[in-house]
């Protein structure tokens, strides 16, 4: 599998994505502008204060970030990874680096407010 060339090289471009909208489980095709490169896109919805990257030819999203440099940042790490990020499957992504990705997606995830230890302060009594 050929290797992404990094650094990536960002163009702004309009592109649909798939979105879940009103009450039901149903994804909806919306038109967005963001900035695509190779296989991933990063844009941010209307009255949103976090960027997508995601993986363009299968529409699935990688990750959440509130900076769309953190975004950029992490689609060039996920380019080193020696997968197949060509394919419109998602399932078919795999390749040597698997688990890197994962690891690498583990660690660039924002941390969620449960997983914060909130009761931390109440220990101090």
């Amino acid at each position: 599998m050929p290797r992404i060339p990094t650094p990536l090289l960002w163009k702004r471009r309009s592109f649909a994505v798939f979105e879940p909208r009103g009450l039901t489980d149903r994804l909806y095709a919306v038109a967005v502008t963001g900035i695509v490169s190779g296989p991933f896109a990063i844009y941010r919805l209307p009255g949103s204060r976090w960027f997508h990257l995601i993986h363009l030819p299968s529409q699935a999203k990688i990750i959440d970030l509130e900076m769309q440099n953190c975004c950029k940042d992490a689609a060039e790490k996920f380019a080193a990874c020696d997968l197949n990020w060509w394919t419109c499957i998602p399932e078919e992504v795999v390749g040597p680096d698997l688990q890197e990705m994962r690891n690498l997606h583990a660690r660039l995830r924002p941390t969620s407010w449960i997983a914060r230890d909130w009761r931390k302060g109440e220990d101090k009594k």
